[in-house]
C-alpha cells in the first residue's frame, strides 16, 4: 500500500511539470584583460642629453678655418667650403627617418635633464628612451655619485611607465674641458663614470650602449682626431655615423621584446 502511494506521488509530480532541472553548460571564462601599459603611441625612441645629443640632429653649423681642428685637405665629405667659411652638415635624418625624437639641449648637466624629463620624455609616451649625460657635470666638478643618481631617477621613472631604458656611455673628450682640480685626469673620470653607469644598467637589467671604445683615441681617453671638428669634445658627423651603427641595432633589439 505504501509503495503504491509513493508511485502515485512520483507520477503526479511529473504530470505537473516538476522535472529535474536541466544540466547547464559550463560557465564561459571572461575575456582576458589586455594590459595596455606597454602600448606606446609616441616615438620609437627619445634621445635625451646635452650638446653631444643636440648636435647630432642639428642641420648644419658654419665655422671659419681658425676654429676647426679637423684636417681640411682633403675636405671631409660632410663639409662644404664657401670662401673662408666651412659648413658642416649633421644627421637630422637619422631621427626623422627612424621615428626617433632628439631632446638634447646644449650645455645641460644631468640635473637639468632630470628637471625637464617628464615633459621631454615621459609625456611623449615613447617606446624607449636613450639617456646620455654627464660630460657637463664632470666639467662643472659635479660628483659622479650625483650624476649616477640623476641617471637612475630618469631610468626608473621610464621603467615605471613601461618605457624601455637604454643607458649610454659618456663619449671621450679632450683633457682641458673641465673645472676638475686635475684636468689631466678628465679621461679617467669619464671611464670611471661609464663603469658606474654600466654596472647600474646590469644590476637593473637595462640595456647599456657603449660608444667609448669606438670613439676613443689610442690612449683610450681622448676623442680620436678623425672624429673631432671644432674642438676635441663634440663628435663630427663621421663619429655620429659610427654611433648610429651602434645604437640603432640596440634600439631595434630592445623593441623586439615589447
Amino acid at each position: 500500500m505504501r509503495f503504491a502511494w509513493l508511485l502515485a506521488s512520483v507520477l503526479v509530480a511529473f504530470s505537473c511539470g516538476k522535472e529535474p532541472a536541466p544540466e547547464l553548460p559550463p560557465p564561459v571564462a571572461p575575456p582576458s584583460v589586455v594590459d595596455d601599459n606597454n602600448t606606446h603611441t609616441g616615438p620609437l625612441a627619445v634621445f635625451i642629453g646635452d650638446s653631444i645629443t643636440w648636435q647630432w640632429a642639428r642641420a648644419s653649423r658654419t665655422d671659419t678655418r681658425d676654429k676647426l681642428v679637423i684636417p681640411l685637405d682633403p675636405l671631409p665629405s660632410f663639409m662644404k667650403q664657401n670662401g673662408d667659411s666651412y659648413t658642416t652638415y649633421f644627421h637630422p635624418q637619422f631621427f626623422t627617418s627612424n621615428r626617433y625624437s632628439n631632446k638634447g639641449i646644449s650645455a645641460e648637466n644631468t640635473t637639468q635633464m632630470l628637471a625637464r624629463y617628464k615633459t621631454d620624455v615621459l609625456d611623449q609616451d615613447p617606446h624607449s628612451v636613450v639617456i646620455m649625460g654627464g660630460t657637463n657635470d664632470l666639467a662643472q666638478g659635479v660628483q659622479k655619485a650625483q650624476i649616477l643618481s640623476n641617471i637612475k631617477q630618469m631610468a626608473e621613472q621610464a621603467e615605471a611607465k613601461g618605457i624601455k631604458v637604454i643607458l649610454c656611455s659618456v663619449t671621450p673628450c679632450n683633457e682641458k674641458y673641465s673645472r676638475l682640480s686635475n684636468p689631466s685626469t678628465k679621461g679617467d673620470h669619464i671611464i670611471t663614470l661609464n663603469g658606474m653607469i654600466k654596472g647600474y644598467a646590469q644590476e637593473k637589467g637595462y640595456t647599456y650602449c657603449d660608444y667609448h671604445p669606438t670613439l676613443a683615441a689610442p690612449d683610450g681617453l681622448a676623442l680620436r682626431d678623425e672624429y673631432c671638428l671644432y674642438d676635441r669634445l663634440h663628435p663630427n658627423p663621421d663619429a655620429y655615423t659610427e654611433m648610429e651603427k651602434i645604437i640603432k641595432p640596440i634600439i631595434e633589439k630592445v623593441l623586439e621584446s615589447e
